[in-house]
Parts: C-alpha cells; sequence; structure tokens
C-alpha cells in the first residue's frame, strides 16, 4: 500500500470539522487507500473502532443499497448507540441515488466526521452543492507524481536511478496498482483501468450502447494532447476516418470523459475580450500510461509505415 502523505495531511486539517470531506478522482487512482490511512491515523489517534463505519458501495455487501431509502436503512443498522463522535468513510457514494439528502442529514442531525468518495465529477454538482451550501471541501486525488513514484520505489531523487525510473514512469504511468506491479503485469493492469473507466464510469451509468465513437474520441484527444481542438474538428475527422458522428455526439462525450476525470479541459483564453472562448480547448489525459495504452494499437499499425513515424 502506497503511502498518500500529501492527501493524508489534507484529510487531518479538515478532521472534527463541520465540513464534508470529499476525495475525487479517477478509478484506482488510490481513492479508497486514502480513506483506509484515514481510518488507521483516527485509530492511532486512539479512536474505538467501533465509531468507525467504513461504507464501500462497490463492494458485494452494500449492493443491495440502491437509494436512499436503503440508505438510511444501511445508517440505522451500522449507527452505533456511543454518544461519541461517529466516523464515516463512505467509499464510491455515486452508486446510490439521492444519497446527498441522508449525508446532508448526518451531519445536521449526529455527532459526526463524513469522508466520501467518488469517480465522477457531478459528485459535487447539483443537489449537494444546494443542500451543504459550501459545507464541504474537496480533495482532488490524481495518480502517483514523479515525486511519489520514487519515494513508492524507495529511491532519493540524487539517485543515480531516477532517468531510468522516471523511463518507466513516462511509460507506465502513475496508477499505484501499477507502479507497484511486476513488468510483465503491467500492461495488463493498464489495460484492466481503460476498460473500467471507460465501460464502468461511463458507458454504463450514462447509457451508452455503442462504445466505438467513444473510444475513437478518447483515442483523438490521446493522440491530439495540447492540441486546441473543438466538437466541429473531431467529428470531421472520425467522420473521415469512416466513423460517422455529430457535433452534438462530440460534445456529450467530451462531458462524459471530463466527469469520469479521464481527461482536463483547458479552456483558451481571449486576452483581448478578457474572457474564456467557447470553442477552442486543451485537453490533457490524466495519466500518460493510459495516453500511451490507448494510442499503443494505432502507433503499431503506424510502425508498419515509413520509420519516421515510429518516433513516439
Amino acid at each position: 500500500m502506497i503511502s498518500r502523505e500529501n492527501y493524508l495531511q489534507q484529510l487531518i486539517q479538515f478532521k472534527d470539522t463541520d465540513f464534508i470531506k470529499v476525495i475525487s478522482g479517477v478509478r484506482r487512482s488510490g481513492k479508497s487507500v486514502l480513506l483506509m490511512q484515514y481510518r488507521d491515523y483516527l485509530q492511532q489517534q486512539g479512536i474505538s473502532p467501533e465509531n468507525i463505519l467504513y461504507l464501500n458501495f462497490e463492494s458485494f455487501e452494500y449492493q443491495w443499497v440502491k437509494d436512499a431509502q436503503d440508505f438510511q436503512q444501511l445508517i440505522q443498522e451500522k449507527m452505533p448507540s456511543s454518544q461519541e463522535k461517529i466516523y464515516f468513510l463512505i467509499d464510491e457514494i455515486q452508486f446510490v441515488e439521492g444519497w446527498q439528502k441522508i449525508v446532508n442529514a448526518l451531519r445536521v442531525s449526529f455527532n459526526t466526521d463524513i469522508v466520501i468518495t467518488g469517480s465522477n465529477a457531478n459528485l459535487l454538482s447539483g443537489e449537494l452543492a444546494t443542500l451543504l451550501s459550501g459545507r464541504y471541501v474537496e480533495i482532488k486525488i490524481y495518480p502517483l507524481s514523479f515525486k511519489e513514484f520514487l519515494h513508492a520505489k524507495n529511491v532519493d531523487s540524487q539517485s543515480r536511478l531516477v532517468d531510468k525510473l522516471y523511463s518507466e514512469y513516462e511509460k507506465y504511468g502513475g496508477f499505484p496498482s501499477v507502479v507497484m506491479a511486476d513488468e510483465p503485469l503491467k500492461e495488463t493492469i493498464l489495460s484492466g483501468i481503460f476498460d473500467s473507466i471507460v465501460l464502468n464510469d461511463i458507458a454504463h451509468r450514462a447509457g451508452v450502447k455503442d462504445t466505438h465513437i467513444l473510444k475513437s474520441v478518447i483515442l483523438f484527444l490521446a493522440d491530439n494532447v495540447g492540441q486546441l481542438v473543438n466538437p466541429s474538428k473531431i467529428s470531421n475527422t472520425l467522420t473521415s476516418e469512416r466513423v460517422p458522428t455529430s457535433n452534438h455526439t462530440i460534445s456529450k462525450y467530451l462531458d462524459l470523459l471530463e466527469n469520469a476525470f479521464l481527461f482536463y479541459k483547458a479552456k483558451q483564453y481571449d486576452i483581448r475580450g478578457k474572457g474564456y472562448l467557447k470553442t477552442n480547448a486543451k485537453y490533457f489525459i490524466v495519466d500518460n500510461g493510459l495516453r500511451r495504452h490507448a494510442i499503443g494499437k494505432k502507433r503499431r499499425e503506424l510502425c508498419q509505415s515509413p520509420r519516421k513515424y515510429c518516433l513516439y
């Protein structure tokens, strides 16, 4: 288990405050591990394990919890009779429809300290933001930085191994499970992460039945990281490659990719107008290992062409 000390300190900073702590980030970036590290910290501070409730809504145990009514029933079953503060650690809460009212009720009606995690940016939109009225703090977690990567490898930043390890980091990225895996398994794990994000966090939740266009958009963005693009340009490119689509569909998929934290959008700023333009933007993928995995097949096909196209 890789320690995420910087994120842990942010949680500790808001411990025993009225703020709900929201840990957000792409799937498999370490949100659940951070919750476990926070739980260990609480126990080290003398908090009784009976007063720490960990609920993981991805686990089989809680598959029956579908909506706010089920959630309320679960709380009634699990809530200790203790008069002391109860620490709620709730993982992947977005799987429960209408969870916002229950979490807010816990905050208002009981002596609680609440931490929740989610893999979707919509977690903090709409009803939650209205109910909490600023009574939450968001802690955004990412795959390992290179500094964290070196720490996980027990290598000092001045070591002669840094250049070699940077090549590994550049190739496979910073997802904790990939970093700690043996070389032969890294690609398989990356493939699993990519599929779980695309199929579970995006396609399944948004009702995307045909993932071919969605994956084509991902491939286009991964292959054009840092380039100015817009829905029209993407649509025209895909259509020319015999993947017919529309600007509306592309715009929808771009929003989905952002919401799943797979890509981050940098808007173009108009210096003269002093505002952000609504058309062109740059998109950056959350992890270079995922980028290489996404475009790997296309690159291999290009490598059957003249040698100059193989340098990447």
